[in-house]
């Protein structure tokens, strides 16, 4: 935090934004002035944004959850990827953001299992009766699974909290951390909108040594937090390895929304105990707003009762009525 000045933020670049013509209106209390067509970030906000996230994390860490840190721009991956190294252990994401790392964890969870089961089998030396097609094939599988989970693969649970490098680049990830109820921590430039994140930090997301400088100050937080975490004798969350499903439940879906189950399949619609499933819906009856089902559907069976007496017409009424059609017709 000593290292924490307006002269070590302007030396990394932090304060230069974007151009005039790139920036986002709700970043206008972040702006100083502009100068040559750029933006000029005021660093005191950016001083006190930096303040307010390390007082955050520190709490989150010293509660017993863990910080993902989330930064997959090229050349910024080798900043992000010292979490694991710097800020204790933490997990992280500098590769590509997979879909359903938050909301679908139990997945997720399950293809890390995998990963590790691979290396085994490779540490075992199970791979030496492989063919040459077959060891090509296993080592490009495993080369991808390490590549995308290696910096998540000693996450849990859910985290805490998560710090995300350029809002825009990350919408996926913080649609998922807030659709799970997670705090999300950004680094917002001027053509980035403030709102998608709590807690903003305003500087320059796209130069290193700025972004560097910005995550020593995280991961410092990260270390205070984990002795606070000692102090107080709260368990690390990495000792317990059992993956706990309950801690990513599943989203309910919007209202209108059609299930994954196409119709006729039991829970789709249109299949039994599914919307629209008629007389094999579970519940027994019509949710709000919809018609209520009719027992037997459509091919419900229907009595069919004769006439009680055939009365034939007047022959004189007849003929009356057929000459006033002539008439009518000349």
């Amino acid at each position: 935090m000593s290292d924490l000045n307006v002269k070590a933020l302007v030396d990394a670049g932090a304060h230069i934004g974007c151009r005039v013509g790139r920036w986002n209106p709700k970043m206008d209390r972040f702006i100083l002035e502009s100068r040559n067509r750029i933006h000029i970030i005021d660093l005191k906000e950016t001083i006190r944004g930096i303040l307010r996230a390390k007082h955050f994390i520190r709490e989150v860490v010293a509660s017993g959850s863990d910080v993902l840190f989330v930064g997959t721009k090229q050349q910024i991956r080798g900043t992000v990827s010292r979490a694991r190294e710097q800020g204790g252990g933490s997990p992280f994401v500098s590769d590509r953001w997979i879909g359903g790392t938050l909301t679908n964890f139990e997945v997720i969870g399950s293809r890390i299992a995998y990963l590790e089961e691979l290396e085994k089998k490779e540490a075992e030396g199970q791979t030496s009766v492989l063919t040459k097609k077959e060891l090509a094939r296993f080592n490009r599988e495993k080369a991808k699974l390490f590549r995308n989970l290696h910096g998540i693969r000693d996450m849990f649970r859910l985290p805490g909290a998560m710090v995300v490098i350029d809002t825009k680049t990350e919408r996926k990830a913080i649609r998922e951390a807030q659709r799970m109820g997670i705090p999300v921590i950004g680094v917002v430039d001027t053509d980035c909108d403030p709102d998608h994140c709590d807690v903003q930090i305003p500087a320059n997301d796209d130069a290193i040594r700025s972004v560097a400088l910005i995550l020593d100050e995280l991961f410092a937080a990260v270390e205070v937090g984990k002795s606070l975490r000692k102090e107080r004798g709260i368990p690390d969350p990495s000792e317990n390895r059992q993956r706990a499903p309950q801690a990513a439940p599943v989203p309910r879906p919007s209202r209108g929304a059609r299930g994954r189950r196409g119709p006729g399949v039991p829970g789709g619609p249109g299949g039994p105990g599914g919307p629209g499933g008629g007389k094999g819906r579970s519940g027994g009856g019509a949710r709000p707003g919809q018609r209520r089902p009719m027992p037997g559907g459509v091919n419900r069976a229907v009595e069919i009762q004769p006439l009680a007496a055939e009365s034939k017409p007047d022959e004189g009424a007849t003929k009356s009525a057929e000459g006033g059609a002539e008439e009518g017709s000349e």
